[in-house]
């Protein structure tokens, strides 16, 4: 009999064993996910604040900057609840939730302010290359319908002929203060060819600025009415494309944690 109870204490002394690194082993497996998951929603709010941080001022629209705002205020609910000891996750969303006010009541009416140099024409298209790339991952998850998508893509597209117009005319007037009237001229139709093919008709204040400048070059690039024509490749056409070409939101990212 006390050898029945032997075997028996070492069956359940083994059970015991088998239990605790059991519910160890599970217990270290959501420790690891636990901090993967904190360490994947940092990443991703670093790279909300990155987009919403690389545009001067009033440059998204209204709808896209709600919408990054939406996403960075999601995930720092997140990591309030999951790191309740981190006051600057609150501190933050309250942050948030003004800006977000300001936002809605910002009058969309379409003025966005010019880029003033060739670095952050190449930043804020760095910019807008990663936000296209986010609103193809909301995309693809279903978080965002393909008629929404559609909608914010043709946003950021006139955005991108916005920089491509700002580009032109920033090497136009960088040719004028370097005495090349006729470079500039070659510019400035650039950009003008950019306006005329826009369907929107949100430049036609500039238009009508370059006319005038333009029409004050030309009596002193060409009186003889030889002029250059602008014959380079659109330019907003072809940024358009190669943001587009920009695959790696395919990928998986942080986002897909």
């Amino acid at each position: 009999m006390s050898a029945i109870y032997i075997v028996a204490g070492i069956i359940a002394v083994i059970g015991a064993i088998i239990c605790y690194l059991f519910i160890t082993q599970s217990l270290e497996k959501k420790r690891k996910q636990r901090e993967r998951l904190i360490r994947a929603l940092h990443q991703r709010a670093k790279v909300f604040r990155y987009i919403l941080s690389g545009f001067p001022p009033n440059f998204l629209t209204k709808e896209l900057t709600l919408l990054v705002q939406r996403c960075l205020t999601d995930v720092l609910q997140q990591l309030a609840q999951l790191e309740p000891k981190e006051r600057s996750h609150v501190e933050e969303i309250a942050m948030v939730a003004n800006l977000m006010q300001t936002t809605q009541q910002r009058p969309d009416d379409g003025k966005r302010p010019t880029l003033q140099s060739q670095a952050q024409v190449k930043d804020v298209k760095t910019h807008l290359q990663e936000l296209y790339k986010f609103l193809m991952h909301l995309q693809k998850r279903g978080t965002i319908k393909k008629v929404e998508a559609d909608d914010f893509g043709e946003q950021i597209k006139l955005l991108v002929l916005q920089i491509s117009i700002d580009a032109y005319i920033l090497q136009a007037k960088a040719a004028k203060q370097g005495d090349k009237p006729k470079l500039a001229l070659h510019y400035f139709g650039l950009a003008k060819k950019l306006i005329e093919k826009d369907e929107t008709g949100k430049f036609q204040t500039t238009l009508l600025k370059l006319n005038k400048i333009m029409a004050e070059l030309e009596a002193v690039a060409a009186p003889d009415g030889a002029l250059p024509t602008p014959d380079e490749e659109a330019g907003e056409d072809k940024a358009w494309d190669e943001l587009k070409s920009q695959d790696s939101w395919k990928k998986k990212n942080v986002y897909d944690e």
